[in-house]
């Protein structure tokens, strides 16, 4: 196929995989009061115990709040619909030993995103609230709005479940020839830097939830080496 053909091809398969989220994020759009109660349980729950309530100041503000919910319940139902897409449209360039890996990396890809957006709403999540709910003690009472509770976890959801797609990013590189396991060992004190400044990013509030973020990312930096020496001896053979 000449270049023309395959950047069509892959308008074809991306403009399919975004008829299916807007189908999804649709069915979130209808189902969202659902959603936003499941969603914000645990915060609710902190916030009503500080004596406080979930509110909304604006008109718009409960869309606001939708939209955003439904944009990612709609996107993460869409995410192994758009992987399928992505190792079909690959999967002709790749040699019949190599694809083995596209069944492998597309439920592994899931799994990680779905620990890392897990990880975020259990442990992360609750864990900011419980800070900034505790810090403020009896300075104000705690009306937080609908949409910046949406913003944040959503927000903290999204980047957590997306970083632990680390792994996965490096041994496909490694397969590639685009990093090497020697070059990642040499570089592991600024990894640890990049996850406490990516645990400020996304926590910005008490060191501890920054070490919450932080051990996990520098976690995944070591199995990412891992896979890496995996896919080295592979490519060698």
């Amino acid at each position: 196929m000449s270049v023309l053909a395959h950047i069509n091809e892959l308008k074809r398969r991306l403009f399919r995989v975004a008829i299916v989220a807007v189908i999804f994020i649709a069915v979130a759009i209808v189902n969202f009061r659902w959603i936003f109660n499941e969603f914000t349980a645990k915060a609710r729950e902190l916030i009503e115990s500080a004596g406080g309530d979930i509110i909304q100041l604006t008109l718009t503000e409960a869309w606001v709040a939708a939209a955003k919910l439904a944009i990612m319940a709609g996107m993460t139902a869409a995410l192994p619909y758009f992987l399928w897409e992505m190792s079909r449209f690959f999967q002709p360039g790749l040699k019949s030993n190599e694809r083995k890996y596209i069944y492998l990396l597309i439920p592994g890809a899931l799994i990680s995103f779905a620990i890392g957006a897990s990880f975020a709403y259990l442990v992360l999540i609750p864990r900011l609230f419980e800070f900034m709910l505790g810090f403020q003690g009896t300075l104000a009472v705690p009306t937080i709005t609908a949409a910046s509770i949406v913003s944040m976890t959503v927000g903290i959801v999204f980047w957590l479940g997306t970083i632990f797609e680390l792994p996965i990013v490096m041994f496909l590189l490694a397969k590639i020839g685009i990093v090497k396991s020697k070059w990642l060992i040499g570089k592991i004190r600024w990894m640890i830097l990049v996850a406490f400044v990516f645990g400020a990013a996304v926590t910005p509030t008490d060191p501890l939830s920054q070490v919450i973020v932080a051990v996990p990312v520098m976690g995944l930096f070591g199995i990412g080496i891992g896979l890496v020496k995996l896919a080295e001896r592979g490519r060698d053979n």
